[in-house]
């Protein structure tokens, strides 16, 4: 098996990118990944960094119309930009409040928010705003996701499940046997820690916004199960990149 593709999401349900490389630490997530979130007003995550559930936050399961929204990330300056329909435009520099704040507005133009209704963007300040507190990666396996194509006679973009890494050359749902195995990646090994249970996200199209297919019932329907995918935690870190060989270790 091989790596295919690295894909990082700065902010918490907007779109990402893919990487070209990246250096992983033990313990952690990618760099950048998920460290900002659209946190609710009057939520408990604007005061309080720590790891909250999804319904502190804007997140595109609700805000569907956030995947219309087509984002830019520069990790070296921290300027985010953003573009939307209508000419809707913004660049802010996320390590400033007024940065932030551009941002922020930009999105509750989008959303039609009033003023008090905004998102106040926030920042995580070691784990990142990720759904699960154990694994804080994820690896799709793309064999898997042409299973599930197939059932459903429907492409599907893998970026519609938001993971980090895209895995070429291995069997259908294999990675639901890697539970609690390590696995390396180039030079770095991480530990698989559980499934990945889908969410009706995962209907919503990555361009339009719009739910164009019901992506739970053909998975509880073909397969036995509503999975796609598994969380991994760092064990030893370090650099990689596409193209890297993987190996289920044990």
């Amino acid at each position: 098996m091989k790596l295919s593709e690295i894909w990082r999401y700065p902010i918490k349900s907007l779109s990402g990118a893919p990487l070209a490389r990246v250096v992983l630490n033990p313990g952690l997530g990618l760099p950048h990944d998920r460290r900002w979130a659209l946190a609710r007003p009057q939520g408990k995550a604007i005061e309080d960094p720590a790891w909250h559930p999804k319904s502190q936050f804007f997140v595109l399961v609700r805000e569907t119309a956030l995947a219309e929204l087509k984002c830019e990330f520069d990790e070296r300056s921290a300027k985010f930009s953003l573009k939307g329909p209508q000419g809707l435009k913004a660049t802010g520099n996320l390590g400033h409040a007024e940065g932030r704040s551009i941002i922020s507005d930009a999105i509750a133009e989008h959303l039609n928010l009033a003023p008090e209704q905004a998102p106040v963007l926030v920042e995580a300040q070691k784990f990142g705003y990720f759904d699960a507190t154990q694994g804080p990666l994820s690896l799709l396996n793309l064999a898997s996701l042409r299973a599930l194509e197939s059932a459903l006679g429907h492409s599907l973009a893998p970026e519609r499940f938001r993971m980090n890494f895209f895995i070429e050359g291995g069997q259908a749902w294999s990675e639901r046997t890697w539970i609690g195995k390590r696995v390396r990646i180039g030079k770095t090994v991480l530990r698989i820690t559980e499934e990945i249970g889908r969410c009706k996200a995962t209907h919503i199209d990555v361009d339009s916004g719009q739910e164009d297919v019901n992506v739970l019932k053909a998975l509880k329907t073909n397969f036995g199960h509503t999975n796609m995918g598994v969380y991994a935690k760092v064990i030893e870190g370090g650099l990689i990149q596409p193209s890297d060989d993987i190996e289920v270790l044990g």
